[in-house]
């Protein structure tokens, strides 16, 4: 970087600043890598679950004789259904472990029939037919489309991506606030300097860019090892997360996308500060000189 004829090395700013911008970063990367998750997640949930629908039917007893045969041949044959599994006992104990334990006295309770259904693709079904159809074969019988409850988080899941990254913007946002309130005292600061500089004939741009090369430098200098920061706790938290072995609990992945987020930081960080040291700079310049 080409010296500066500017002595910012006295200022505060090197001291304090890129701790600020350090944290700000951090804080950032965390959200925006929080809200690539929760988008993936969404799509990867809407691909399993938007071509297929579950049946439950009721515990057998007197009033509910199993009818299972009947039901699982009333669903083969319905239109745009590709295949229709029974799901197994040992699985649906494991899907009930989070909500009911895992104590022995959970093994005696009585499962209901659960039928995975499985739909061809851009296959609609008309799930109230459905419903009342297998309701006719065995009373009590429930039909879960998942997409309307997908659609459902889905559209919630938007809003709070869409809250996530407006509230990286305004950390961003501030950064570049800070950067201009910052040159802008800097400026005050090297007055003499900056109007010597000027009498033996430096323009304006000239100035400016000596206030931007700094801008930029505290800029890099904190928001690197802030996002390198939110990297390690996002990704220590994926491990963690992984431990729990939680089936309720989505998981932290370190994808591509995630990286990167946190290796375009630092340079995004670095050209809020070009352009909030330019903006500031320039038009105090013209009002002092």
């Amino acid at each position: 970087m080409p010296r500066s004829d500017i002595p910012f090395n006295a200022d505060d700013a090197h001291a304090f600043l890129p701790w600020i911008i350090g944290i700000m970063a951090c804080m950032a990367t965390l959200l925006l890598c929080l809200g690539v998750t929760v988008g993936g997640w969404i799509i990867d949930h809407h691909n399993v679950y938007a071509n297929s629908f579950t049946v439950t039917l009721p515990v057998a007893n007197d009033d509910h004789p199993a009818k299972t045969s009947d039901v699982q041949k009333a669903l083969q044959i319905i239109p745009g259904v590709s295949n229709v599994n029974r799901v197994s006992e040992n699985r649906l104990r494991e899907m009930l472990k989070p909500w009911i334990g895992n104590s022995d006295g959970t093994l005696d309770l009585p499962l209901p029939t659960v039928f995975d259904v499985t739909l061809r693709s851009a296959a609609a079904v008309n799930y109230d037919a459905v419903q009342k159809q297998i309701a006719a074969i065995t009373p009590g019988a429930e039909v879960d489309g998942h997409e309307r409850w997908i659609a459902s988080f889905a559209n919630f899941s938007a809003v709070a991506q869409s809250i996530v990254a407006g509230l990286a913007m305004v950390i961003i946002c501030g950064l570049g606030l800070i950067i201009a309130f910052t040159c802008r005292a800097a400026l005050k600061l090297h007055g003499r300097t900056v109007q010597l500089l000027h009498s033996i004939g430096a323009e304006d741009n000239y100035i400016m860019r000596q206030f931007q090369r700094e801008a930029v430098k505290l800029a890099l200098y904190g928001a690197a090892p802030g996002a390198l920061a939110a990297g390690l706790v996002y990704w220590g938290a994926g491990i963690y997360v992984a431990s729990l072995r939680a089936s309720l609990l989505p998981a932290l992945p370190m994808t591509m996308t995630h990286l990167a987020l946190i290796l375009l930081m630092p340079p995004c960080c670095g050209g809020v500060a070009w352009t909030a040291a330019r903006l500031s700079v320039i038009r105090q310049l013209r009002e002092v000189l």
